[in-house]
């Protein structure tokens, strides 16, 4: 294994209150060249954990063993073994794409540096109208690659990402995916925070789901899906009037994000909630509608809702 988290606790003292569960008994594995997914939204503890993996912070309970050796015991190893891009953006200053991905690459690669690799991610990520840009005059998305390059132009053996398509258009997005999953080809684990639960079904290899410093699920994407397979997510984008919304009887669940609205509903309920959601069209309630097989995301809401798993 490349890294092993067990039983992993941390808690944050505050003066004159209960102290603060960040993780609450964290134990999962990561396999050579597996993207595992750590999903929740904002305060999960993903951060919290991520620290702990590199050394930062120590566990209150638990161990961490990255490539056998207790993190615990040597802390500086940890971090010289993982690359890490940050959920913050890097201040480039008066330094390009390239001046910072080749400074980063010969301070971890030393005489061994391969110039040609910054080549490469720069082509394959289509950053070729911003490597002589100084950084200040760049966009969020174009520093987020950058930051994204620097982590990866030496890859240690796992490389931890944490929402590294932040602000990246969605033609970048798919080149980022691509050199992903490159880097596991070689060999490379990565584990990959985020909150974009649905964009990270797409790419990852195993997931884990956290919320209030706690493993919700985990497993396959498949495996955390199972408890809501027989069901269908429908999404509706209501007009733009102030207009409330009732569910109709026959969904399970309901979620609003915007103005748009996320109905589950059985799989017996499909041609129901077709013929319903025509009707409001026609009546000019609702913009557009459109069903799908439930994802991650659905067994996010159910699991972070406190609902009743549908059996």
């Amino acid at each position: 294994m490349v890294l092993e988290v067990k039983g992993v606790t941390k808690v944050f003292k505050r003066p004159g209150k209960a102290g603060f569960i960040a993780n609450d008994n964290l134990t999962f594995q990561i396999k050579e060249g597996e993207i595992f997914g750590l999903l929740g939204q904002n305060g999960a503890g993903k951060t919290t954990l991520v620290n702990q993996i590199l050394g930062l912070y120590t566990p209150d309970e638990g161990d961490i063993h990255l490539l056998g050796e207790s993190v615990l015991k040597s802390p500086t190893r940890s971090r010289s073994i993982c690359s890490m891009q940050p959920q913050s953006q890097i201040s480039l200053g008066s330094l390009t794409p390239m001046d910072a991905v080749t400074l980063m690459g010969k301070m971890r690669a030393g005489k061994k540096y391969d110039p040609k690799r910054a080549e490469k991610l720069f082509e394959s990520l289509n950053m070729g109208e911003w490597l002589k840009k100084e950084g200040q005059s760049l966009s969020g998305g174009a520093r987020r690659l950058t930051a994204f390059c620097m982590a990866v132009i030496v890859p240690g053996k796992l490389v931890i990402l944490d929402e590294p398509t932040n602000d990246v258009d969605p033609v970048r997005r798919r080149y980022l995916w691509q050199v992903i999953r490159e880097l596991t080809d070689d060999g490379t684990s990565v584990i990959l925070v985020t909150h974009n639960v649905l964009e990270a079904e797409k790419v990852v290899d195993r997931v884990a789901i956290m919320h209030k410093g706690r493993i919700l699920t985990q497993g396959t994407p498949g495996d955390v899906k199972q408890p809501i397979s027989h069901q269908i997510r429908m999404e509706i984008s209501l007009t733009g009037e102030k207009y409330k919304m009732v569910a109709p009887k026959w969904v399970i669940s309901s979620f609003e994000k915007g103005t748009r609205l996320i109905y589950t509903i059985d799989s017996d309920e499909v041609s129901t909630a077709i013929d319903w959601a025509k009707s409001q069209v026609d009546s000019g309630f609702l913009i557009d509608y459109n069903l799908s097989p439930a994802t991650i995301e659905d067994i996010y809401i159910k699991l972070t809702s406190g609902e009743e798993m549908q059996a």
